[in-house]
């Protein structure tokens, strides 16, 4: 049996970007947003399919944590 579709990672949905910015406490923004989205299309190339999981991208925005801004002070 395959993933059900609430296992992938949406890149058109603001509230999961959202959802993955909360986890590594960064800022909700517009250009966050713009930058997960890029990091994204890399994870797929990387790993040569259409889909990546909210796990996967988890982890691969913890290796990429310098790209995203902090939230505000």
């Amino acid at each position: 049996m395959g993933l059900s579709d609430h296992e992938y990672v949406n890149f058109s949905q603001e509230h999961e970007l959202n959802y993955h910015l909360q986890k590594v406490n960064k800022a909700e923004s517009i250009a966050n947003r713009a930058t997960l989205v890029t990091m994204g299309e890399e994870l797929k190339r990387k790993q040569s399919t259409y889909f990546v999981t909210h796990g996967q991208f988890h982890e691969y925005i913890k290796g990429n944590l310098n790209r995203l801004a902090n939230k505000a002070a």
